[in-house]
């Protein structure tokens, strides 16, 4: 279960764009030069679907080996709840396919309501049949 919790923050991250960032001097991304002191937002889900670190980036695979995602960020700016809620999401998915093994979506995957927000992805509910 700790890959797969891996696994799905990578490949569909909670948060989708970092913190508001300054650059401290010139930086060249992709070709293009961004200024010193210039405004600009990291996409960390874009980030996690990058072939240059992942293989076969668009695919979710639950048992991946190429592990560092950005879906709690990075470095300094690291979320400081990232393992609580990594283990939260363990211990209950856990918890829920031990006791439902045969639970399915309740509804059509495109019925799915997803929060309209700029920083933070999720549904806004998950209808769900739990079948022992």
């Amino acid at each position: 279960m700790p890959g797969a919790v891996e696994e799905f923050l990578r490949y569909d991250s909670p948060i989708c764009m970092a913190t508001t960032r300054f650059t401290t001097e010139p930086v060249d991304v992709g070709g293009v030069e961004i200024p010193q002191d210039e405004l600009v937002l990291l996409s960390l889900g874009a980030a996690n679907r990058d072939p240059a670190r992942f293989q076969d980036p668009d695919r979710l695979i639950l048992d991946r080996r190429d592990a560092g995602h950005l879906a709690f960020g990075g470095g300094i700016h690291r979320c400081l709840g990232a393992l609580l809620g990594k283990l939260e999401t363990e211990i209950a998915l856990t918890a829920l396919l031990t006791r439902f093994p045969g639970t399915t979506l309740a509804c059509q995957e495109r019925d799915l309501r997803w929060r309209n927000t700029m920083m933070l992805r999720g549904l806004e509910a998950l209808p769900l049949t739990l079948r022992r």
